[in-house]
């Protein structure tokens, strides 16, 4: 996928890090493990409103080829007002960096919905973590949502470190036909994100576990480009626009001491993701017993973490600047726990 390798090249090129670097002694050399690095984002600004980036080589059951175009990609600091006044942010600081760290599994803790910190991983297992800027205990962080008390006061991100985002999709599904996807982001900050990957010996593969904490103060996702036919007034604009206003999502995907997320590859070239029921068999395929199907179940629902998916107000058909829509209100799923899940991906 050429396009995409070209999406990730100017992505490293706009997404400088800089770090002081400091003089050290042999007797602090010494103390040093090599464990990871922690760094923080300073002056990100994307900007590809003017071009073009198309990913091709993705084909359909025909062999035929499916484009994919992508169009008005930024990434900027807040107030851009959909991505025509873009200025840089800074994501992160050294005080809350971002973290690329190897690690114990009984040293990695995971900050559970009611302030607890709970380990989640395995001992004795050498675990690789990306680790976003971490959420706060014990003192009053910042509100994770500006003016939506829901979504917590425990983030780390200030306003000022938080994005603007917005990308628009062009599909060829079909040919004389174009599908078009436009999404625009407001306040986006993803404290307390992790990705956690290590070796499970006993089923002989890649396995981890994920936390994706997604907060914005605006989501608004249009069906339609602005400026061609039937879409070139702020009306038109509105009637095709789904608006998701105080958004949150704690998603959850495995938990590594009794039901790790297990990563694997078909013959024929899908890709596989599953959450194996917790208490059923061991990695090696043996029975339980009643009692420690029991003691996984209850350290399994007391301790791992939940999926919250929380709009604080959902409407269609108004992106807040002319009156109509609809309004539907506050929608949430909460306090979900995954007991199985098996994902495969499928030729189109």
């Amino acid at each position: 996928m050429k396009g995409l390798y070209s999406l990730l090249y100017g992505a490293l090129i706009v997404f400088p890090v800089q770090a002081k670097m400091l003089e050290m002694n042999d007797q602090q050399l010494a103390g040093v493990n090599g464990q990871g690095i922690a760094f923080s984002l300073e002056g990100i600004l994307l900007d590809a409103s003017e071009s073009s980036i198309f990913i091709n080589d993705i084909t359909n059951a025909a062999g035929e080829n499916i484009p994919i175009s992508v169009h008005e990609f930024y990434l900027a600091s807040t107030g851009s007002n959909k991505g025509s006044n873009l200025q840089p942010v800074n994501l992160g600081r050294l005080s809350n960096p971002f973290k690329l760290q190897f690690g114990n599994g009984e040293d990695l803790l995971t900050l559970r919905d009611d302030g607890v910190w709970v380990q989640t991983t395995p001992d004795e297992v050498a675990i690789l973590e990306l680790k976003f800027p971490e959420r706060l205990t014990g003192v009053m962080g910042q509100p994770c949502i500006a003016g939506f008390a829901a979504a917590g006061t425990n983030c780390s991100s200030r306003l000022g470190e938080r994005l603007d985002a917005g990308i628009r999709f062009d599909f060829q599904v079909a040919a004389g036909r174009t599908d078009i996807l436009n999404i625009d982001i407001v306040e986006l900050i993803m404290d307390g994100s992790y990705l956690r990957l290590w070796g499970d010996e006993a089923r002989d593969q890649l396995v981890g576990e994920a936390r994706t904490n997604i907060f914005a103060k605006r989501i608004d996702l249009m069906s339609c480009i602005p400026g061609s036919l039937n879409c070139a007034s702020d009306q038109e604009q509105a009637d095709r626009t789904l608006s998701l206003s105080d958004t949150y999502f704690n998603i959850a995907l495995g938990y590594g001491k009794s039901q790790p997320l297990l990563f694997d590859v078909t013959s024929d070239g899908q890709f596989v993701i599953e959450l194996p029921n917790p208490v059923s068999r061991a990695a090696n395929g043996s029975a339980r017993s009643a009692a420690e199907r029991n003691a996984i179940a209850n350290d399994f629902y007391t301790n791992a973490p939940e999926t919250n998916i929380v709009i604080g107000n959902l409407r269609s058909g108004n992106n807040g600047i002319v009156s109509g829509g609809y309004n539907y209100g506050r929608n949430s799923i909460e306090g979900m726990s995954i007991n199985y899940l098996k994902a495969t991906s499928r030729d189109l």
